[in-house]
């Protein structure tokens, strides 16, 4: 039972209620700055150059792709899944590590070339294992609400541009490991994961933006091993002591 006097909202997604706390959660409505888009006939509001390189066409949901074109720093030339076709998450399930079920998270940042994924609606998902993405993808979850939550990370390892823009992502815990699909091609053994939020391992050209996180077992950001060209922008971090760690191993 949520004590609704103790939130400052609630809300039911995939029979999750969900308790939002102001002081603990995430890209809010009215406990941080808005970033808004044009008004109806009005001037575009948003202040923030890369919200304003896309926030202010009303159409942005017609030519999502467009946001490849708005990142900045040192992942500018991430392009992610630009190019590729839509790919549409309609099942928050992630029952099968290998043999994967179209429609989810897992089945779609495992294929081969580039696909730019978004979400049918508003879900949860609670990854059984750690989630082992492909090249040249773009999670986007503009629109909708996507929490990734109580189970397993992202894990970003050898590949290269990836764009993860909109999501939420908090109570991450440490997995056992085992038989995990990276690509449409290969599978492999997997040790325990660490417990970090984002994972990335060797990678380059990645931009995380306007992701909320929170409360994940080790680091919410890792980057690790040489991974070079990353971008982390516009995004909130709360209830953490180990938000980023940034570390280059040369030989």
């Amino acid at each position: 039972m949520v004590n609704e006097n103790l939130c400052d909202g609630i809300k039911l997604i995939d029979s999750v209620v969900f308790c939002f706390d102001k002081n603990r959660l995430i890209v809010g409505k009215g406990n941080r700055r808005n970033l808004k888009g044009r008004t109806d006939n009005g001037p575009c509001m948003a202040t923030n150059p890369i919200d304003r390189c896309w926030r202010c066409d009303p159409n942005w949901a017609d030519n999502r792709q467009k946001l490849a074109d708005c990142v900045q720093g040192f992942g500018r030339n991430t392009v992610g899944g630009k190019g590729g076709p839509i790919y549409v998450v309609t099942d928050p399930s992630d029952d099968n590590m290998v043999d994967l079920k179209p429609g989810t998270l897992r089945h779609a940042v495992t294929r081969n070339g580039p696909l730019w994924i978004i979400f049918e609606r508003s879900m949860v998902i609670k990854l059984k294992q750690e989630l082992i993405m492909n090249s040249n993808k773009t999670i986007d979850g503009r629109g909708v609400e996507v929490y990734i939550s109580g189970g397993a990370g992202i894990t970003i390892q050898y590949i290269s541009n990836v764009i993860i823009h909109g999501i939420k992502i908090f109570d991450i815990q440490v997995h056992g490991g085992g038989l995990i699909r990276d690509s449409e091609t290969h599978y492999g053994l997997r040790t325990q994961s660490d417990g970090d939020g984002i994972s990335i391992f060797g990678s380059s050209n990645v931009w995380i933006d306007h992701v909320s996180m929170r409360n994940c077992y080790d680091g919410l950001i890792d980057a690790i091993m040489g991974s070079t060209a990353i971008t982390i922008s516009n995004s909130h971090f709360t209830d953490h002591n180990e938000v980023f760690f940034f570390y280059s191993l040369k030989n």
